[in-house]
């Protein structure tokens, strides 16, 4: 079995936090990040009336974004039909964004409902994983791993500067 975790690289405190040993003494950890109580790390780079963008603290790459509706909402269904489209709008300018800043190949966007379904947050909220086909780096080929090459600071300041670019409402009229 060790040999097994060699293989693999982790995101510092994600395994703590994904058991629960690591994680705030708040209610529901997007709420609080809504909030901005000061017992959580917000990581928010946009906010409107309906929802909330922020970066994912253990992101997969750079430029792993969420986006959370304010509402405490636990089901897909729960979403009204103008929210969902303000959701699907924003996902799209938020893609334009990480176009622009990073020129990735491809998305991964989802969400995960249910701890049965790898949720691990009792909070609706959607992911944006920018991909990209040059993923594999030295490391990767000698040892089947993946490495995070920016810093969360970085990207953060990186989509603070653009970010109101892309999610005017008038912007979307231009697609």
């Amino acid at each position: 079995m060790d040999k097994i975790f060699k293989k693999w690289i982790q995101a510092l405190g994600k395994l703590d936090y994904v058991q629960g040993k690591d994680r705030p003494d708040v209610e529901c950890i997007l709420c609080a990040v809504r909030d901005e109580d000061e017992r959580v790390r917000v990581l928010k780079v946009y906010e409107d009336e309906i929802l909330f963008v922020c970066l994912n603290l253990y992101p997969y790459n750079p430029g792993h974004l969420l986006v959370v509706p304010r509402d405490h909402l636990v089901k897909y269904l729960e979403l009204s039909k103008a929210d969902l489209i303000h959701i699907t709008r924003t996902i799209q300018g938020l893609q334009k964004l990480l176009n622009s800043l990073y020129s990735p190949h491809g998305y991964n966007i989802g969400l995960n409902e249910g701890r049965d379904a790898g949720g691990s947050i009792k909070h609706l909220h959607f992911h944006i994983v920018p991909r990209y086909g040059a993923e594999l780096g030295y490391i990767d080929i000698v040892g089947k791993t993946r490495v995070v090459v920016e810093g969360l600071k970085s990207v953060k300041n990186k989509i603070d500067k653009h970010i109101d670019k892309y999610l005017n409402p008038e912007f979307y009229k231009s697609f």
